[in-house]
């Protein structure tokens, strides 16, 4: 085990130079010792969790691990009292492995993690959102029964049964996603969500709300073409009946 090495190391030093080391002695270094372990168990945890991370190639996966890595940081140490890198030290450390990434980016990603994926500790939804915004941006999600999804695979595009009567695909934003699912197919079987970069979507997309609390929602004025999805994949309950993001996302399909 790591911490009987450690002390396996101070007793050395202590029986080879005749001396008594006590937690003053480590008090210059105790601050870098403490980051270093806490940055070590973070990558040792998110192994566990995300283990689909390890069949992307270096670069991605450098990313994602720095990134997942960091915002347990962030909120571990806050917990104890341990201090991190600033955000500006952070996105110089990722320059050094050839990641470049603007603070509005990570910003971004931050705010994910704080209102979708930290309260449940889900690292494997956050690595699958984290991955699809540094490869495409910006993206949305639309929600859908499987025989749909397979209907749109047959004829090379989507239309939903409601576009002539709305005039558009109703979608959501990753903080959006599993509140609309939970609130409106709760009892339905076998639905799918499909991501949807925003880039790749040739129809007007409009953010419209019809709450009073002003939230919108992205909705796509026309059909979809199958080649601004992609990945599709089924939406699981959790053992309580409720939705969970997907975890792997079938890794972008990659």
């Amino acid at each position: 085990m790591l911490l009987d090495r450690l002390t396996e190391i101070k007793k050395l030093v202590e029986k080879e130079l005749s001396v008594v080391l006590t937690d003053e002695d480590f008090a210059g270094g105790r601050e870098e010792i403490e980051h270093i372990f806490l940055h070590e168990a973070c990558h040792a945890a998110i192994s566990h969790c995300v283990p689909w991370m390890h069949t992307l190639d270096g670069k991605e996966h450098t990313a994602l691990d720095e990134l997942l890595a960091r915002f347990l940081e962030v909120k571990i140490g806050e917990s104890l009292g341990i201090l991190v890198h600033s955000t500006e030290e952070f996105i110089k450390e990722l320059q050094r492995y050839l990641v470049e990434i603007t603070q509005e980016e990570f910003e971004h990603l931050l705010g994910v993690w704080e209102v979708c994926f930290w309260q449940e500790k889900d690292l494997a939804g956050m690595a699958a959102y984290a991955l699809a915004y540094l490869r495409y941006g910006k993206v949305i999600y639309h929600i859908l029964p499987r025989t749909d999804w397979e209907k749109a695979q047959e004829n090379g595009i989507y239309t939903p049964a409601n576009m002539a009567s709305e005039g558009f695909i109703h979608c959501s934003e990753v903080q959006q996603v599993i509140r609309v699912a939970n609130a409106y197919y709760s009892a339905e079987p076998d639905m799918w969500l499909l991501c949807i970069p925003v880039k790749r979507v040739e129809p007007e997309i409009r953010y419209e709300g019809p709450l009073e609390d002003g939230e919108k929602f992205p909705h796509i004025y026309g059909p979809l073409d199958l080649d601004a999805v992609v990945a599709a994949s089924p939406l699981e309950k959790d053992e309580k009946g409720k939705f969970l993001f997907p975890g792997e996302l079938q890794v972008l399909e990659s």
